[in-house]
């Protein structure tokens, strides 16, 4: 199965520390490189201050989505870097990883696997109450994290053979977001 990958090719985190934080799923939840959630409440664990904990938007409105964004060095077993493949890598329930808060004007490349579903005809994508992945949709919704699609892309892919080493990926522009 690939997972979702992403490639901030614009965004205003890299240079606004605040908008970038450190946190955590619960053990049981993996997330997939652009899933997006909030961050409510900074964890109780000792030795993790500064760490938040990332829950499924669940709220009829869906406000302050983060997305998720952490180096791809897929795990084999017990080891990382083995294998160069990026759409194997999944941040597993319980691992610290990294994520930044979407910003209006940010462009952001993703693979089709970072939605939860294919792209049909629909220009615009959004994070959902009750899920980690954006979902597509024919018109920009107000109330929540809204993409729109700009351009189909790709990413490379170092497989070594002789073959297509490059798979889809969208060009998406953040054009609405929502704070409490």
């Amino acid at each position: 199965m690939a997972y979702g990958v992403i490639n901030p090719v614009a965004v205003m985190a890299t240079q606004v520390d605040s908008l970038n934080r450190s946190c955590r799923a619960a053990a049981l939840s993996d997330i997939e490189q652009g899933g997006v959630f909030q961050l409510l409440t900074l964890s109780t664990t000792a030795g993790e201050a500064e760490v938040w904990m990332a829950t499924i938007p669940a709220t009829a409105t869906l406000m302050d989505v983060w997305m998720a964004y952490d180096p791809e060095l897929v795990w084999t077993g017990s080891y990382r870097g083995l294998n160069p493949d990026v759409r194997d890598y999944i941040i597993a329930g319980g691992r610290t990883f990294s994520a930044f808060k979407p910003q209006v004007g940010d462009l952001i490349l993703m693979s089709a696997d970072a939605f939860s579903a294919a792209k049909s005809t629909d220009t615009f994508a959004h994070a959902v109450n009750g899920g980690w992945q954006m979902v597509w949709n024919a018109t920009q919704l107000d109330d929540t994290l809204t993409l729109k699609y700009r351009a189909t892309k790709y990413f490379s892919l170092a497989t070594g053979a002789i073959d297509d080493q490059r798979f889809d990926a969208y060009l998406m522009e953040v054009i609405t977001i929502t704070h409490a």
